[in-house]
């Protein structure tokens, strides 16, 4: 969905204010994905009576289950019965059933980031996290560092936190941090307390009109709609966004450079992207203890907020620990923008101090069309490397577009290491029994389903 798309949505099928103040019967479209789980699992909560429908089955599905939601597998007109709204996201085609009957059954629809909107634009403190890379991370620190210094925060993210045992945490709801979704526009319907910008690069452009100058202005939305903006002053960003910022709280990672190498002893996450990510979130934090709840006297705040990092999880699905077999440790990683890519496996290998070889499955044809070039160099602290045919994310093939693009730029650029090519998930895990040995560190990189092959490689090693 076009980002002006959703502003039109707005002002032509705004969800009323009071929508809620009665317990409702809702359903989602696609209910098993992590932006719209944590929205039904947050309603149900509420007392709201909430089915959903996805295409597959799986452990979302059966959380949505277990929080008392009704989940059909399989999408058909009878499943929106009833529905006083149908809440869906812009990976819901118009071909879908459920869309085509609740459409003529005349029921209220509504997109995913309206009711995000909805609930954010209400809490009285908002704190709302964007950038192209670091949101779920940073987001879930956010919520971590709150719950830690004693509030009692509502959070939904984009990624579950094992504390929390979800990707949606219960709390106050007039205080809430959520992950500000960009690659659609939806952060633009988001009038927060404090807005993040972790960093801004050229993606989902296709939702832009192909244009970065439209990228930008939504940006400049985001953050012009803030009370506050949190910007990075090491990034391109901040120039950008400054001026359109009513009152902007920056942070350097250069010129917090003793704190950073601090957390580089501490931080339960590796890399220089992470402990970036950590000042984002102190200063997000100490924005609001200090402009919205006075706190400013205290001259131990800063401290008192950087201790709950040293308990902090991570995130799944980021840098996430799957086991070790045979003398061989086993990651899994979200990761699929080169950007992200590069400085995961640098982090990595100064994490693990051992051999890293990469499992990488591009994602979405228009992703790969778009960025395969920039992959060539991204892989430059792994040892071996393997690159699976692309995940397509339900997107239509583009001719010519292919996992072997990104293979062939790897390939040309990394003459020096081993360079394979998968074209299905079980020529990667033979690839992987091959060519790894104990000592090694073996990382499944991407947002589609090699995520799955984790477990499949510990098997294989006899794990």
């Amino acid at each position: 969905m076009r980002w002006r798309d959703l502003l039109s949505l707005q002002t032509e099928s705004p969800l009323p204010t009071d929508f809620f103040a009665t317990p409702r019967r809702v359903h989602f479209i696609g209910a098993g994905g992590i932006g719209m789980s944590a929205l039904a699992l947050l309603l149900v909560a509420r007392g709201h009576i909430v089915s959903g429908s996805d295409e597959r089955d799986g452990d979302m599905t059966q959380k949505l289950r277990e929080a008392g939601i009704e989940i059909f597998i399989g999408h058909d007109a009878k499943n929106v019965e009833g529905a006083d709204a149908i809440f869906y996201s812009s990976a819901i085609p118009h071909d879908n059933p459920e869309w085509i009957a609740g459409h003529e059954w005349q029921i209220p629809f509504y997109h995913r980031s309206q009711l995000m909107a909805h609930i954010s634009n209400k809490a009285r403190v908002s704190i709302a996290v964007s950038g192209t890379h670091g949101k779920s991370t940073t987001s879930a620190m956010i919520a971590h560092i709150l719950t830690e210094t004693g509030h009692n925060p509502t959070a939904i993210l984009g990624a579950v936190y094992p504390p929390f045992g979800s990707n949606l945490r219960i709390g106050d709801p007039d205080l809430v941090v959520v992950e500000a979704d960009e690659s659609d526009g939806s952060f633009t319907l988001l009038n927060s307390t404090v807005a993040v910008v972790l960093n801004v690069e050229p993606e989902h452009l296709e939702n832009y009109d192909e244009s970065e100058d439209e990228l930008w202005r939504a940006f400049k939305m985001f953050a012009g709609n803030a009370k506050y903006s949190v910007l990075n002053q090491g990034d391109v960003s901040y120039q950008r966004l400054k001026t359109v910022s009513r009152e902007v709280h920056p942070y350097n990672f250069s010129a917090m450079q003793v704190i950073a190498d601090n957390m580089a002893r501490w931080l339960p996450v590796p890399g220089a992207h992470n402990r970036s990510n950590a000042l984002g979130a102190l200063k997000a934090c100490e924005c609001v203890e200090i402009r919205e709840w006075g706190n400013d006297k205290d001259q131990g705040l800063f401290a008192a907020l950087v201790n709950p990092l040293l308990t902090f999880a991570g995130t799944l699905r980021r840098f996430e620990r799957k086991g070790e077999a045979s003398g061989v440790l086993v990651y899994d990683d979200y990761g699929h923008h080169p950007t992200e890519v590069k400085a995961t496996l640098e982090a990595a290998r100064e994490f693990l101090n051992r051999p890293i070889v990469v499992v990488f499955q591009p994602h979405r044809y228009s992703r790969t069309q778009a960025l395969y070039r920039e992959f060539g160099e991204a892989f430059g602290a792994a040892e071996r490397v393997i690159i699976t045919q692309l995940y397509s994310a339900h997107e239509e093939p583009i001719e010519g577009v292919s996992g072997r693009l990104v293979y062939d730029e790897v390939r040309a650029n990394n003459a020096d290491k081993p360079v394979f090519y998968a074209e299905t998930l079980d020529e990667a895990l033979a690839l992987v029994l091959d060519n790894v040995k104990s000592g090694d560190a073996v990382l499944t990189m991407g947002a589609g389903t090699v995520t799955t092959l984790g477990a499949r490689i510990l098997a294989g090693l006899g794990g």
